[in-house]
């Protein structure tokens, strides 16, 4: 855990000392500088987006493991629940069984009392106990009488002492039984403790690693986001850069730059980002085509970009004039050139899904004086 967090964060570190980029305002900065700037976000962003992968799928790992532990940790909880009842009952009986004891103990002590009593009072008594059992005798046979009757009491008295010890034994080895079992209850419920304090030990170093992760995700995305508006900035700074000073002298109705395709995946405005997830500003249309498709520049105009471009792949960007630019992006091939002139209609490259793209389209952009603007204003 210690290693896989010291090499996130020197990752992290590192991306962050060489990424982080202040807000770009417009300056004299040409289109090679400008577009420097975008590939050194590009190449940030890259990397933060991979590190971002890596702790999605290090995430999905362990939810997947705190699935299994959290199914273990159920049936530990129920085998537990389970002994500490057998426990509880076997508590329950030791409790009852100690008590008989402790009756039995009780009564078999008071009989054993008695009898220790009549056998000291005839001790004590000696012969002469014997001689007043004569005296006071009436006859022979009341003496024999007495005499039988002095030894049926006593033998009475030990009968019933060797009865009473009889059950003590009996009830005693019954309680020793029951305390046995309860020993051995008592050390699965104690062995099911600890499996349940390791399993929870477990559980909580897996959530502290999860936490870890979100932490990480987290600054790797606010990487992502703020890349993001410096990239925007750049691209307005580079659009509002386009020549002012030739003049839109069409009738600002441009025509379809997709000619294979009418159709719109994406409107321009708030959405959903299908790369990233989160809800964001779509600043143009999609238009989805069949690879290789002709993508036509909208309206005559210069090409003052033609290359790769981060997050559009490979882009044209056409001056129209009075600070009005195109762009076509996620092209699979580039034809015309930048400086080149073209006219309206003029195939400019080839549709295709290069870039932060899921599938084959054109990204379409139409921006004044550096800001985007919906293209329905120009396109029907």
């Amino acid at each position: 855990m210690k290693n896989i967090k010291k090499v996130l964060c020197a990752a992290l570190a590192a991306v962050m000392t060489l990424t982080v980029i202040p807000a770009y305002t417009a300056d004299a900065a040409s289109y090679s500088e400008l577009q420097a700037k975008r590939q050194s976000l590009a190449k940030s962003t890259s990397n933060a987006k991979k590190e971002i992968a890596k702790l999605k799928d290090k995430q999905g790992s362990l939810e997947d493991e705190m699935a299994v532990l959290d199914k273990g940790l159920q049936s530990m909880q129920a085998e537990l629940d389970a002994a500490t009842e057998d426990l509880d009952f076997l508590t329950a009986r030791l409790n009852e069984a100690q008590a008989e004891l402790d009756e039995a103990t009780k009564q078999r002590e008071a009989q054993f009392q008695l009898l220790g009593d009549r056998m000291k009072f005839l001790q004590q008594k000696g012969s002469s106990g014997y001689l007043e059992i004569l005296l006071e005798s009436e006859s022979f046979s009341d003496l024999f009488l007495r005499m039988q009757y002095v030894n049926d009491i006593m033998g009475y008295d030990k009968e019933i002492l060797d009865e009473l010890q009889e059950i003590q034994d009996t009830i005693q080895a019954r309680t020793d039984e029951i305390a046995e079992n309860h020993a051995e209850q008592q050390a699965v419920v104690d062995i099911q403790k600890e499996k349940m304090s390791e399993m929870e030990s477990v559980v909580a170093q897996k959530k502290a690693i999860w936490a870890s992760y979100e932490s990480d995700l987290a600054k790797y995305e606010k990487l992502v986001k703020a890349n993001e508006a410096n990239d925007a900035a750049i691209l307005r700074q580079m659009n509002a850069s386009a020549s002012t000073t030739r003049v839109y002298t069409g009738n600002g109705k441009f025509t379809w730059p997709v000619p294979a395709s009418s159709r719109i995946s994406s409107e321009y405005g708030y959405r959903t980002s299908p790369i990233s997830g989160r809800r964001e500003f779509h600043n143009g249309l999609d238009i989805p085509a069949p690879y290789g498709s002709a993508i036509v520049a909208t309206e005559a105009g210069t090409v003052t970009y033609s290359g790769w471009m981060n997050g559009y792949g490979y882009t044209i960007i056409i001056d129209h004039g009075s600070g009005i630019t195109s762009l076509y992006g996620h092209n699979s091939s580039l034809v015309a050139r930048k400086g080149q002139k073209v006219s309206r209609g003029q195939t400019i490259a080839k549709c295709g899904s290069t870039g932060w793209s899921t599938g084959n389209h054109c990204h379409f952009t139409i921006s004044k004086g550096g800001s985007a603007v919906n293209p329905h204003s120009y396109v029907g």
